[in-house]
């Protein structure tokens, strides 16, 4: 899923544009540039971190606006096919079907002031996007029914979110629809590579730069970055299919291969709100952004349930492999995966961060010292 972006010279498109009597004829060069600026700090996040915003809006979000069905995509110039693959996936269990038949819905009653804005650049008739994936990439259909089983938890999670977001309908459904979805291919990248089904993902939720935290969490995104990177190779030598000249050529590539795959989840793990910051800063650690992890939390909570601490780190961290010491055994979990430095004081300076965060979203409150409870609608059950 994307939201589209026109990659052609200012100046021939705005030739173009006025020829095909989408802009006004006559329009300055100077003009359409300052229009183009307006709409991309409109529509992309990554443009508007360079224009105005006032309290309480940041500049710094998560991307992939997407106001309405118009602006999907089932390709991206960053991220190849990767939501036509999702979707056979998703589409191989009715688990996953279910979820695609409810975010339909949401996509197709997707409105907002942000969808009216750029309807006029809107062209052309309205796409199916899901038709013809399999000539996007395949359709290994036990593949695909595999994928399905690895990532049911997930998938779960995904279906729980749509639940949500059709009951609680806003301008952003879709959106955060598109980040849930971002979500679990993130994770399913990881899982799927040989023996990291049961990775995780440690966040720093305090905020303390130059914290143990902090560099336990930044240490946790560059090990995800490296696996990933090495994913390809991991799993040709890990398969017994893979042919010996497919194999020779690989090797011949694999430096070229193992960046690509490097910038891709440098990309989509700061465009769908994981990791920060979203700067070019090289060192980047996992932290959910607002927006992102208010979807996990709507993914992991029941419609009028209202949950405690512990059971909800535990959906966190079978759904989303989220861990960050929430929970006692969280300790061993992650000695287990090499984050020993992490003591009690540690974990517990980052359960307040959570805590703060999960209330400031208006998903948790603290009727009493020590005792945090996570609802939908908190707001309801005071």
């Amino acid at each position: 899923f994307c939201v589209p972006v026109i990659c052609q010279a200012s100046k021939n498109l705005n030739i173009e544009l006025q020829e095909m009597a989408v802009l006004t004829p006559g329009l300055e060069l100077a003009h359409f540039k300052l229009f183009r600026q307006h709409l991309n700090a409109a529509f992309d996040n990554d443009g508007a971190a360079m224009g105005p915003a006032y309290s309480p809006y940041s500049t710094f979000g998560c991307d992939y606006s997407t106001p309405s069905l118009n602006y999907l995509a089932n390709q991206s110039k960053n991220h190849g096919h990767a939501g036509a693959f999702v979707w056979l996936v998703l589409n191989s269990g009715h688990i996953g079907r279910d979820f695609l038949a409810l975010a339909r819905g949401i996509a197709e009653r997707a409105t907002g002031p942000a969808a009216m804005l750029g309807s006029p650049l809107i062209l052309g008739e309205e796409r199916v996007l899901d038709q013809d994936l399999p000539a996007l990439c395949g359709n290994p259909r036990t593949l695909c029914e595999m994928h399905s089983e690895l990532m049911a938890l997930q998938t779960q999670a995904l279906l729980r979110l749509a639940v949500n977001l059709k009951n609680h309908p806003t301008a952003f459904s879709l959106r955060n629809l598109v980040l849930g979805v971002g979500s679990w291919l993130l994770v399913y990248q990881l899982r799927r590579i040989p023996g990291c089904d049961k990775t995780v993902f440690f966040c720093d939720f305090a905020g303390e730069s130059g914290s143990r935290l902090r560099t336990q969490a930044a240490a946790c995104y560059s090990r995800q970055l490296g696996l990933f990177g090495r994913s390809l190779r991991l799993w040709m030598e890990a398969s017994s299919e893979v042919l010996e000249e497919d194999r020779l050529a690989f090797e011949c590539q694999e430096e070229k291969v193992s960046k690509e795959l490097e910038d891709h989840f440098r990309d989509f793990s700061v465009r769908i709100g994981w990791a920060q910051p979203r700067t070019g800063t090289p060192t980047k650690y996992f932290r959910p952004q607002p927006d992102t992890m208010r979807v996990l939390l709507m993914s992991v909570l029941e419609p009028g349930e209202v949950c405690v601490m512990d059971e909800l780190a535990t959906r966190l961290r079978s759904h989303w492999q989220l861990v960050f010491g929430l929970l006692p055994e969280d300790h061993t979990i992650l000695r287990q995966h090499g984050y020993a430095p992490l003591d009690e004081s540690d974990l517990r300076t980052n359960r307040e961060g959570f805590k703060r965060l999960a209330i400031h979203l208006g998903l948790a409150w603290e009727p009493s010292d020590g005792l945090v409870l996570f609802s939908l609608n908190p707001d309801n059950l005071l």
